[in-house]
């Protein structure tokens, strides 16, 4: 039985694998196809490959007690093949993933993207730029930058002399 957002197409019945259409979907479904048609076809692209000069590994960016840190999900990857640097308070981190070449292949899903990245982050707090590091292990890049101390807070006075 078709869930309750399926619309049956008129004069027949939604084709088995394909999701109804719904009210007015019609404009969706042909772009749909015409997104599989140009990367399938006209490019020889699977569907899903975006083809950007740079892409961006997800990356989470969050502190501790001392540290602010960025992990970065970046699997296939040697430590050589980045380049981590922090200037004027922007962090930038770069690389290229290579493509896995194993023989001819023919994708029906290319979800893993390869080629050039480019990730960069305004740093949110005070950091010491001498403390940067970085490691990568288990297909994640981690960066650390040493936080510095909060200034004082609340009132400040000082003696005019």
């Amino acid at each position: 039985m078709p869930d309750s957002n399926s619309v049956a197409p008129p004069g027949g019945s939604t084709p088995p694998g394909r999701p109804g259409r719904g009210s007015g979907g019609t404009g969706v479904h042909i772009a749909e196809e015409l997104e599989v048609y140009f990367n399938e076809h006209a490019h020889g692209r699977p569907v899903g490959f975006v083809a950007s000069p740079k892409w961006k590994p997800p990356t989470d960016v969050y502190e501790n007690a001392d540290d602010l840190i960025f992990h970065m999900d970046i699997a296939g990857m040697q430590p050589d093949d980045f380049t981590v640097e922090l200037a004027e308070g922007l962090l930038t981190i770069a690389g290229e993933r290579a493509p896995r070449q194993q023989g001819k292949r023919h994708y029906h899903s290319m979800e893993v993207q390869v080629g050039p990245f480019e990730r960069r982050f305004r740093i949110p707090v005070a950091v010491d730029p001498t403390s940067l590091r970085a490691t990568y292990e288990d297909g994640f890049l981690e960066v650390r930058l040493r936080k510095l101390p909060l200034p004082l807070s609340g009132p400040q006075s000082v003696k005019v002399t």
